[in-house]
Parts: C-alpha cells; structure tokens; sequence
C-alpha cells in the first residue's frame, strides 16, 4: 500500500495513492498517519474494493469506526454518478451528520474539508 503525504494551510493530510483489499488494511493506515502526525486522511473511491461498497460485507463500517477511533478524519472522493445501493447511499447520508467522515465529489472540496477543521 502507498501513502503520500500533503501539506493543505497547515493541515498534514495523508493519501491513500493505491488501492487497498482487506479492512484490515486500515491499521496500516492508520500507522501511516500517526507517523506522519497526520489526523486526517484522502482517499477515492477507485482505491476501494468492492466489498467497501457492500454494507453487508462490514467492510466500510470497520475501516471508517477504527478511523474515527483513533481520531483521523477521512474525506472520500466519490464521483456522484457512480451507481451505489439504497443502503450505501444511506451509510454516506449518515456519514455528513458526523464531523470524522465525508464524501466529496470533487478532490478540491475534501481538501478543503479536511484542511479546515
């Protein structure tokens, strides 16, 4: 797996610049950001397995609650015209009521996203 980190108005954020298989993926992640001292995190959906998109598989609920455990905020780039589930079309609608995870539909957004708080 491959991060890359970026500076954004102060704001260390680390990207997620391949894609990943396992959710258990997301310790190294993490690692990668605590070593980084970032407490935020960039990734596109092209990065994800299919099982991310797949309520059922717990893929997505496991990789963004151990995120949010450890206090790093995550900003997807998901393009809206990608075809989700009714049920994962709600997992993002109940993601924009937190403040640890958002989906954006552009790069330029999440950035600003994460670089604001």
């Amino acid at each position: 797996m491959r991060l890359q980190l970026m500076e954004r108005e102060g704001a260390r954020i680390v990207e997620l610049v391949e894609p990943i298989d396992r959710a258990d993926d997301v310790l190294d992640v993490i690692a990668a950001c605590v070593e980084q001292r970032a407490s935020r995190l960039l990734l596109e959906s092209r990065n994800l397995p299919p099982p991310f998109f797949d309520l059922r598989t717990g893929f997505a609920g496991t990789f963004v609650q151990k995120l949010e455990n450890y206090r790093i905020r995550l900003a997807g780039v998901f393009p809206p015209e990608e075809s989700y589930t009714d049920r994962f079309r709600e997992f993002l609608r109940e993601a924009e009521r937190g403040r640890g995870f958002r989906v954006f539909a552009n790069r330029a957004d999440a950035e600003v996203w994460l670089a604001s708080g």
